[in-house]
């Protein structure tokens, strides 16, 4: 009896530690707070994104719907769905749709003919019946909320927080910075049209013509608005602007729009429409002229009909860089490469549709 208890007495003690394979497991699934961005960075779908940061409390804090995080989303288009009288997200690389709902009053308006313009990851939102006008954040729901414009328009920019409309080949601009209360509407002073605007770096650029005739030259300026008064001045920048600069036969229309890369100034040449071939130009300021260019340096530009939408870094998951990309009037979306000329058009979501699909980009909020 003594020989066991002394047996019992060396047994080693029961120990409540883990297993080492539970605590090696436990070990591997842990990712430093750090790495978490920068994993999310990678992710090339809003849905792996948003399921990343539902993981936890912790990643979600980390997980802000920023333009670093989302550094690597692919562009997305706006289209209706009419399953659910809503609207629904298309990822162009994997061809698929994505379950997407407005906030409540912009679906509920969806037959009242509403308009919708692209600003990065946000939206404009006006339909008729309604005297307000809203640009909605379409990852937050955040909304920022103006009077409806006096006058109806064909494109429109945000610069910080200044809003402007204009309508092609008009002379009038409409403005409203954001909390404002009214609309500002200014009037070039001198008797030149709109055809174009976009922002540089905070500097407003405009493509204007002397003339409704579209066989008349171009000229560049720089846009300055003025915060007392009515009129717009504009400083011109070059010379005209004509078939010459642009390398086409003398008499040809000018199909022009302008677009930024990387912070240059771009023109965009529509050179044939059957087959379609462009052509784009960088702005050299120190020469004041217009650079034929024949590589983006693998960026890509996205376009609603010859309207800028938006710029995409080199090496962009499944978009090809050194391309234009374009979406058309009965839901179509087009490629133009400009390595090889080539062109590649793309069926419409739904072969019923009749609207035009709008272009939304995730990293650019």
């Amino acid at each position: 009896m003594a020989a066991a208890d002394r047996r019992r007495s060396c047994s080693p003690p029961p120990t409540t530690s883990s297993p080492p394979d539970a605590a090696a497991t436990a070990s591997s699934a842990y990712f430093p707070p750090e790495l978490i961005p920068h994993i999310a960075s990678r992710l090339t779908s809003l849905q792996d994104f948003f399921a990343l940061r539902a993981a936890c409390r912790a990643y979600r804090a980390l997980l802000p719907p920023t333009a670093s995080n989302l550094a690597c989303q692919a562009p997305l288009l706006l289209v209706p769905h009419l399953a659910t009288e809503s609207h629904a997200l298309f990822h162009l690389p994997l061809r698929r749709l994505h379950r997407f709902r407005l906030p409540n009053r912009l679906t509920a308006d969806v037959r009242s003919f509403p308009r919708y313009h692209s600003l990065g990851c946000r939206l404009t939102f006006y339909s008729r019946g309604h005297d307000d006008f809203r640009i909605v954040h379409i990852l937050t729901g955040e909304q920022a909320c103006l009077p409806k414009p006096p006058q109806s328009f064909d494109n429109i920019l945000l610069s910080g927080d200044l809003v402007l409309t204009w309508n092609y080949m008009a002379r009038t601009i409409q403005y409203c910075r954001l909390g404002d209360a009214v609309w500002r509407m200014a009037s070039i002073s001198e008797q030149y049209f709109l055809e174009d605007m976009v922002c540089v770096n905070g500097t407003l650029y405009a493509l204007v013509t002397g003339s409704q005739d579209l066989a008349e030259t171009y000229r560049l300026a720089i846009v300055n608005l003025s915060d007392s008064g009515d009129s717009v001045e504009l400083a011109l920048l070059g010379g005209n602007l004509d078939t010459r600069d642009v390398y086409l036969p003398e008499g040809s229309d000018l199909y022009l729009c302008l677009a930024v890369c990387r912070g240059e100034l771009l023109l965009l040449n529509a050179v044939g429409f059957n087959p379609r071939v462009y052509d784009v130009f960088r702005w050299k300021a120190e020469e004041a002229k217009w650079m034929k260019i024949s590589s983006l340096g693998g960026c890509t530009l996205f376009f609603e009909g010859l309207y800028f939408m938006g710029c995409l870094g080199p090496d962009h998951p499944g978009i090809r860089g050194d391309c234009l990309y374009f979406t058309e009037r009965d839901g179509r979306w087009a490629e133009y490469s400009l390595v090889d000329k080539s062109f590649r058009e793309f069926a419409a979501v739904d072969p019923n549709l009749v609207e035009p699909v709008i272009w939304v980009f995730p990293n650019m909020c």
